[in-house]
């Protein structure tokens, strides 16, 4: 408790196995619950500072992006299947889906597509920044709630600084245990966004494997959607993949071609930097 604090010892107690098994101790599993901790403290730290000029009183219709919606619906998903797995008991995979959420949908995917839209607002326009903070505001709030009774301590901190006020409980452990939002699920937006991130993850490997920095400048990227309806979803989405890629000019064409896959869509494009 002393090295990594009680919400990493708590982490290994509820994933480490089947409530009523028998589970080994081991300290890596300790240390990978310290390391999620850090994870999640320094993305709510950056959340945060993206977070100061907003107004969380604004009440108007926010202008959703392809992502903003393709991660609000995964994080509905996400709360049904948590307070699914907690009613029953199953601890280790109610800590699995939210560590893998958090760290690979939440931190990895979207908050790295969406830093030039919150950068940038003269190029991309300040109601879509509005909504990229919106969707940050919204998700963080509901991953800290569903992760409350496994790690308290941290949850309660990141709470009390960004969350809690006049109009909200003092304390995340009093606040109510959220529902999913049906409205928000939509598997047209599931699709939309994990084609347009796995275009952005597939462009960025491209030039790790190049060994170029990613933010390397490509002048151009023609991406041979294979059809019309994945040519559209593609061009709703491109903002994210020329601001996260450092593309210059995208050109989308709805025709089959020749170039790097990005499988399983069928989907290929070329790169000129």
């Amino acid at each position: 408790l002393d090295k990594y604090g009680a919400d990493a010892a708590r982490q290994w107690a509820a994933g480490g196995g089947t409530t009523g098994s028998d589970i080994p101790f081991r300290w890596p599993d300790v240390e990978y619950g310290w390391r999620f901790l850090i994870k999640l403290w320094n993305a709510s730290r950056f959340v945060s500072s993206l977070l100061t000029d907003f107004n969380v009183d604004d009440k108007s219709e926010h202008v959703l992006q392809p992502l903003d919606r393709w991660i609000l619906s995964k994080c509905e998903k996400l709360t049904g299947n948590v307070t699914e797995a907690i009613e029953r008991c199953q601890f280790n995979l109610a800590m699995e889906e939210l560590r893998n959420f958090i760290w690979r949908t939440f931190c990895d995917c979207y908050l790295e597509a969406v830093k030039d839209r919150l950068y940038n607002p003269e190029v991309h326009g300040q109601e879509k920044r509005k909504a990229a903070q919106y969707t940050l505001y919204v998700v963080l709030e509901r991953v800290l709630k569903l992760l409350a009774p496994i790690i308290p301590h941290i949850t309660e901190e990141i709470y009390d600084t960004m969350y809690a006020d006049e109009k909200n409980p003092k304390s995340i452990h009093v606040s109510a245990w959220p529902t999913p939002d049906l409205k928000r699920t939509s598997e047209e937006a599931e699709k939309q966004g994990d084609l347009v991130m796995a275009i952005i993850t597939e462009v960025r490997r491209e030039k790790a494997e190049k060994h170029l920095p990613l933010n390397t400048k490509i002048a151009k990227l023609t991406i041979y959607a294979g059809d019309k309806a994945a040519a559209e979803m593609i061009s709703q989405g491109k903002e994210d993949i020329e601001g996260t890629c450092k593309i210059t000019d995208i050109l989308v064409l709805p025709e089959k071609g020749n170039g790097r896959e990005i499988k399983p869509y069928g989907v290929c494009f070329t790169a000129e930097y």
